[in-house]
């Protein structure tokens, strides 16, 4: 150090032999920090002292060391000024050294972006450079690189740009002036908006382009959102009601927003979609064509039953085709079912090819038939086609119905009328199957031949990696990240890359080798990526780093907007300290309908996640609280319940809510997993004004409550009509009950239906679900076992909260005439088949279960079983050999009743601790010596793999 300061003082040009010789990210380090200090004439004097050979060597050691270099944001002006002294050493700017200079483009002056040459960007490579630092550069930066786009001799005409260039500039598109964005056709508008998350952009940068396109005044409102084409469907409901007020429920403007719905790009639960249907409830069912109504089946689960009940038969006969595309509840099913005679249109069919014709036509509706209707058609050869296309509906089959069904199916085996040849388990991909199944120690001595083929595997397919426990998806992340960058060394934006949606699993050392500047590079990836709980904190830490988006309350709505759902990644305490304007309506909306879609997405149902409720609340703050503590709390209207979620609001706010608001929004109520109970009574009361008293509830109402039912007093449940077994079913499926209300609903039932407990067939013992745990353990020893064992295929799937007595009565009907036999013949697939009964099996018998058969229970067995009784059941030889994701289910209040020994051996399974050579020894593939792990090759995994008993 103290010769490179002797070099500096002297100002001699032997400084950029030093650093050509070194090559060392430290040294070029203090050498950039103290030529920021000097004053500019001498710098400049420097510089243009150096030959451009030197000057080309420096950047170029720049841009491959610059992920571990760090510039305050006090010297980024400097910066600029030696950036562009060094573009002045070059009379012609090639694309390499483009690239090179890539890294400081963000710090350069419009100016000299401006004295580019055009024909630079005619480069793929330099086009590449450009959206991988736009989330670092300035709107004004952009702009600038935007108007050389223009270049006539470039591209030509906007028009007649193709896809592929507009993927390619897409980050510089929204600094276009206005009169050339508007030239873009309505395919290449539509194709842009297909590339957003291709290109690393989303919602936040079309944003950018709507403000400047609204803000532009034209005197025709609809004109203007029409010439939008795809981007209308980003419009806010200000911006739109501004532009032109929704009246018509055929226009032109309408019809574009719902196509925005069909095509996913706009919310059917958010504010927009709002204001849609209220011009179609303004309208009224009866006053459109059934050729009309097809355009809004978008939104028809949005409706409330009336509207539905408006419909003629000729009406919903002519929507069919559009229904099947749409997600209704359970209780709009039963309403269309009930409104089309379709015994009536299927008598005559049943033995016709026709028959699927209708079925296929039903769609979603199909997932509403009863029991009864679907066994008048059992008997066909073709059965088993109508069960494939039931559980190929978007939600699945019910747990009523999937009983149903499997009572058909097992009859038909038994009567050797059902063919399932060529139904087998499907083989393919088994081997990649067992390779992630490997456990953490020899993932740890896998080849990085292995490793690599474990990331192609993952990126072709990432459930393979997500089904994996969280333990194993962080070895082996931590296993892939030492195969492709050294340690010690911050973590590039090409590891990142090769690492794919192995990223949000590293752990906390590793998250923190991540850059602030590479992590905003990658942040619209992040966004698609499971991300576990160490790098979610880490995550929060780097996006407030000063070289991110600094201290949260200077974010504004352009910080919001590119963080995205990731704004979820800060504290509680961080969230808070946003500025209520860049939490806008629009954006808040936005932030909260992707991380629901997330949510929904089948990754990130896979994915879990950490508890986000406390951070949701903190960042609707604003929205739901007044701002002054002086005033009261708004009252939310249908609209504000859809920018933000029903829990978001307090149960006297719901209490105040407009009758026909809550009417609007009841369906986003009904399923809110998030309600309090105060906040469930609340919206309760709220039903009751609108529907009455629930003994004059239609079963279409019921179901349509849903988990709003939870806030029923004792007195008014008993009064629900639960004869009908689909509204059983629904109540059975919801979570949350008390344990009275469960005794009230299982009473209720065997009341108002004339039946005893031992006359409860397999059906309504399914519908029953968590309400099984509301009988009294003398009854439960009343129950048929032939029908239990059957039904417990279903109640087995469900967290049933039922006391220790309980789960032993309906544990002991597995083992009486009917059921499974005696547990000692149970093999690990009954275990599983049985799920969470099995932790009502006794104590002695549990204590003797043998090792193949403790693999079989069910995380969800043992998260049910009763802490004491799960301490005196397994010994910490047992413990041991859980799997991971067992021991993982382990709740705090079970390991509090655990011995020292026992919770060692906890720990040990969850981090799937090495086994004792005498089990080692037993399997000839895991019978290799250790250190030879780290040889094997690929095909030599396999192999081993398909070897294994």
């Amino acid at each position: 150090v103290t010769s490179v300061m002797c070099f500096l003082s002297q100002r001699q040009p032997l400084l950029w032999e030093l650093l050509q010789r070194e090559k060392s990210a430290s040294v070029l380090q203090i050498l950039i920090q103290e030529y920021l200090r000097m004053p500019p004439e001498n710098l400049q004097q420097l510089v243009l002292s150096a030959e451009s050979e030197a000057a080309q060597g420096f950047l170029a050691l720049i841009h491959h060391s610059w992920a571990q270099l760090k510039v305050p944001p006090s010297e980024e002006r400097a910066l600029g000024r030696l950036t562009a002294l060094l573009l002045q050493q070059f009379p012609q700017l090639t694309p390499q050294l483009f690239i090179d200079l890539s890294p400081l483009i963000p710090f350069l002056a419009v100016n000299d972006l401006l004295r580019f040459p055009p024909s630079l960007l005619a480069n793929d490579s330099v086009l590449a450079a450009i959206r991988d630092r736009s989330p670092a550069m300035r709107p004004e930066q952009k702009e600038a690189l935007a108007q050389l786009l223009l270049a006539p001799e470039l591209f030509g005409e906007v028009p007649a740009w193709s896809q592929e260039l507009l993927w390619a500039v897409l980050p510089l598109l929204p600094h276009l002036p206005l009169e050339h964005f508007l030239q873009l056709s309505p395919h290449q508008i539509q194709a842009l908006e297909d590339s957003w998350p291709a290109a690393g952009l989303g919602p936040g940068q079309a944003r950018h382009v709507l403000r400047s396109l609204v803000n532009q005044s034209v005197p025709d409102g609809e004109e203007q959102v029409l010439r939008l084409g795809s981007l209308a469907c980003f419009l806010s409901t200000e911006e739109l009601q501004s532009l032109v007020p929704l009246s018509d429920p055929m226009g032109s403007v309408e019809r574009g927003l719902l196509e925005c719905v069909a095509n996913g790009t706009l919310s059917p639960e958010g504010r927009v979609a709002h204001e849609l249907l209220r011009v179609l409830r303004s309208t009224g069912a009866a006053e459109l064509s059934p050729q009309e109504l097809q355009a809004w089946a978008p939104l028809f689960s949005q409706l409330g039953l009336d509207f539905l009940e408006e419909l003629s038969e000729s009406q919903l006969r002519t929507i069919l085709p559009a229904l099947q595309r749409t997600e209704l509840t359970l209780g709009q099913v039963r309403t269309s079912l009930n409104l089309l005679p379709f015994m009536k249109l299927l008598s005559g069919l049943t033995a016709s090819p026709k028959f699927f014709f209708p079925l296929r036509h039903l769609g979603t509706l199909a997932g509403g038939m009863t029991c009864e209707w679907l066994q008048q058609f059992s008997w066909r050869s073709d059965f088993l086609k109508v069960v494939v296309m039931l559980y190929q509906l978007p939600n699945g089959v019910r747990g009523s119905l999937r009983a149903c069904i499997w009572e058909e199916l097992q009859r038909k085996m038994e009567m050797s009328e059902l063919g399932l040849g060529g139904l087998g388990p499907d083989l393919n991909g088994l081997e990649q199957e067992l390779l992630f199944q490997l456990p953490i120690q020899l993932i740890d001595r896998l080849s990085n031949d292995s490793i690599l083929l474990m990331l192609e595997l993952i990126r072709g397919d990432p459930e393979l990696f997500l089904v994996l426990p969280p333990i194993r998806r962080e070895a082996l992340a931590e296993r892939a990240l030492r195969s492709l960058a050294p340690q010690d060394i911050p973590l590039s934006g090409e590891v990142l890359e090769a690492l794919g949606p192995l990223v949000g699993s590293l752990g906390t050392e590793s998250v923190g080798r991540i850059l602030p500047q590479t992590l905003l590079a990658h942040l619209s990836r992040l966004q698609n990526f499971c991300l576990g709980e160490p790098f979610v904190t880490e995550l929060g830490c780097l996006l407030l780093h000063e070289s991110a988006f600094g201290r949260p309350e200077l974010w504004s709505r352009d910080e919001v907007e590119q963080a995205g759902r990731l704004v979820l990644t800060l504290s509680s305490q961080a969230i808070l300290l946003l500025p209520r304007e860049a939490l806008g309506p629009e954006t808040l909306e936005r932030l909260l309908e992707r991380q629901q879609n997330w949510e929904q997405s089948r990754v990130g149902q896979l994915c879990g996640g950490p508890v986000l409720g406390p951070r949701k609340a903190a960042l609707v703050t604003g929205a739901v609280q007044a701002e002054d503590e002086n005033e009261p709390d708004p009252v939310p209207t249908c609209a504000d319940i859809r920018g933000t979620f029903p829990a978001a609001w307090s149960a006297a706010q719901i209490t105040e809510m407009g009758l026909s608001d809550f009417k609007d929004c009841l369906g986003l109520f009904a399923k809110d997993p998030s309600l309090k109970p105060a906040e469930l009574q609340a919206a309760m009361s709220k039903a009751k004004e609108l529907w009455g008293p629930p003994q004059r509830l239609h079963p279409e109402q019921i179901l349509q409550l849903g988990r709003l039912l939870i806030g029923l007093g004792e007195h008014e449940l008993q009064e629900l009509i639960l004869v009908d077994w689909a509204v059983l079913g629904a109540l059975g499926q919801l979570e949350g009950w008390s344990k009275i209300q469960l005794q009230i609903i299982v009473s209720s039932f065997l009341h108002q239906s004339g039946r005893h407990v031992r006359n409860l067939d397999f059906i309504h013992l399914t519908a029953l679900g968590h309400a099984i745990c509301g009988l009294r353990p003398d009854e439960i020893q009343q129950i048929n076992s032939r029908e239990f064992s059957k039904a417990v295929l279903f109640l087995g799937f469900l967290p049933l909260q039922c006391s220790e007595e309980q789960l032993e009565a309906l544990a002991h009907l597995l083992v009486l005439p009917g059921g499974f036999g005696l547990v000692s013949d149970w093999g690990p697939e009954i275990f599983t088949e049985v799920g969470s009964v099995a932790a009502g099996l006794p104590d002695l018998v549990l204590s003797a279960l043998l090792r193949g058969q403790i693999r079989g229970l069910t995380p969800l067995a043992i998260a049910v079983m009763p802490a004491p009784k799960f301490a005196v059941v397994f010994s910490p030889v047992q413990l041991s050999g859980f799997t991971s994701a067992q021991a993982l289910a382990i709740t705090p209040e079970q390991m509090a009743f655990l011995s020292p020994e026992q919770r060692q051996a906890v720990i040990w399974a969850q981090h799937e601790g090495k086994e004792s050579l005498e089990q080692l020894g037993r399997n000839t593939a895991w019978g290799l010596q250790e250190q030879t792990v780290s040889f094997w090759t690929p095909t030599l995994i396999i192999f081993l793999l398909s070897s294994l008993p």
